[in-house]
């Protein structure tokens, strides 16, 4: 197999991708950086961990002020909340509404499913082995063109 097989199968990936976010902005009727904002809060939530601002912010690469208001907005449409951290009361957890939680579940269950009996298709080994290669991609394409100064 050539590298441009490889490269056109990475492109049809991006465009699959890309395509499962616009539907999913147009089914919730939100913009990208908002849908970006409640998949991670959701696969946080899915993975038992709490989200910070300050997570946010990192996962965006966008400033504190403008996830704030990311999720100023987001929380007056009623799509998250942001509730008190039990260990510290100066700080607040991020979360989607129960309402948001269901629309969200509802919106990717199809897709789950199918990506679901796909993985699971998969050994253990294959499941570790396709991980190193993303994170491989993922490096290559981070340390890919860099930012204007």
């Amino acid at each position: 197999m050539s590298e441009a097989d490889v490269l056109g199968a990475l492109t049809r990936l991006e465009y699959a991708s890309t395509s499962l976010r616009n539907r999913l902005r147009d089914r919730i009727g939100i913009s990208g950086a908002d849908l970006s904002v409640l998949q991670y809060v959701w696969r946080a939530r899915r993975g038992a961990r709490s989200v910070r601002v300050k997570d946010l912010t990192a996962h965006l690469g966008l400033t504190g002020p403008a996830v704030t208001g990311i999720i100023d907005r987001l929380e007056r449409q009623g799509m998250l909340q942001r509730v008190p951290n039990p260990e510290d009361g100066r700080s607040r957890f991020i979360q989607l509404t129960p309402g948001q939680e269901a629309v969200f579940a509802a919106a990717l269950d199809s897709t789950n499913e199918q990506l679901h009996e796909l993985l699971s298709s998969f050994s253990e080994r294959e499941r570790r082995r396709l991980v190193r290669i993303v994170d491989r991609i993922v490096a290559a394409l981070d340390g890919g063109v860099p930012p204007t100064s």
